[in-house]
């Protein structure tokens, strides 16, 4: 599905209007073979209390940032690398549910999903970005 989205004038359009919701605070997103693979809201644990942020997972980066507006505005945007991320599940307590833990070598954080299920598609699709990364730099080397 990633390989037939690669090149899609579609995908190229949703990742360029991601760049215009973070205005000219944001990283430029769009390169060449870059895929769109999901996006949504999810509840970042911040310093003091869980914050909702704007997610979006590309083939080869997690980007999120404050929401200003939905769809349309959001600032302070973070980019992580996908090749850096491992993810950690988090047991459900009382008030809160449906999380997990995004690490990196600079920064960890715990998020939480709506529900469940979409906890375990946030996380089944971050591994499989992860694993494909993985996958193509490793056949990278070999050739």
């Amino acid at each position: 599905m990633v390989d037939r989205l690669r090149h899609s004038p579609a995908n190229q359009k949703r990742i360029e209007n991601i760049e215009t919701c973070f205005g000219a605070q944001g990283e430029p997103l769009w390169q060449e073979g870059r895929v769109l693979v999901g996006e949504g809201v999810l509840m970042k644990m911040c310093r003091k209390k869980a914050k909702p942020r704007q997610f979006f997972l590309l083939n080869d980066l997690l980007v999120y940032g404050s929401i200003i507006m939905s769809k349309k505005r959001y600032h302070k945007q973070r980019i992580i690398p996908l090749e850096q991320v491992q993810l950690g599940n988090l047991e459900d307590e009382a008030n809160v549910k449906h999380g997990w833990i995004i690490k990196t070598r600079m920064k960890s954080f715990a998020v939480y999903a709506a529900t469940e299920t979409e906890k375990q598609e946030w996380m089944l699709h971050i591994e499989r970005c992860v694993q494909d990364l993985i996958k193509s730099e490793t056949l990278q080397r070999f050739l």
